[in-house]
């Protein structure tokens, strides 16, 4: 991911989106900038171990965990190159302060990174947002994955689609995974038709 970009990850809430930002947030930890992972979904100590768990760094890791209670004024640490943000939930966010106020919040931090050259994600639940809004959540993003299910025969596959990625030149991708204990297994690589 290119650094000053903003990536959206959409998807019903399930346990592959908590590890896809985990992910994002271990990968900063390992490459020395560390990691800022802002949650309203989980508490600092789950957060820290399921950093962890996909191999990343608990010491580089700066956690604000809010839980569901009314928002308070969030300190992130300054970006400075190399750092990697995860806010999880925008959509917790949305649904208590309003789209407008989360969107005025998001574009002041997306200006932070632009500046900064650092990297977002931003996870949502697609299914606590209007289309309009989720619309505007994709084309307001550098990058947009989402996850799902493919239906197969009898069978339900869980999928990760790349559908657009800043300095990318194709980026239509649908990816299926498996979960394991150490993480998402990508199994195949098609197409976006």
């Amino acid at each position: 991911m290119l650094g000053g970009s903003v990536h959206v990850l959409l998807g019903e809430p399930m346990n592959a989106l908590e590890l896809m930002a985990f992910h994002f947030a271990a990968a900063g930890t390992q490459s020395g900038g560390g990691s800022a992972f802002v949650t309203t979904e989980m508490e600092e100590e789950q957060v820290r171990a399921g950093v962890e768990l996909v191999g990343g760094r608990k010491d580089r890791l700066h956690v604000v965990a809010l839980g569901k209670g009314p928002k308070k004024a969030v300190t992130i640490p300054d970006p400075s190159k190399g750092l990697r943000l995860v806010v999880d939930s925008f959509s917790t966010v949305a649904l208590q302060v309003g789209w407008e106020e989360a969107m005025a919040q998001l574009a002041k931090l997306r200006a932070k990174i632009r500046s900064t050259g650092d990297v977002m994600l931003i996870t949502a639940s697609t299914g606590l947002h209007t289309e309009m809004e989720r619309t505007l959540l994709k084309q307001w993003a550098d990058g947009v994955l989402e996850l799902g299910f493919d239906r197969q025969g009898f069978g339900l596959y869980p999928y990760l689609k790349v559908t657009k990625m800043r300095g990318v030149a194709d980026s239509a991708r649908f990816l299926l995974f498996k979960e394991t204990e150490k993480g998402l297994f990508m199994e195949s690589t098609k197409r976006v038709f």
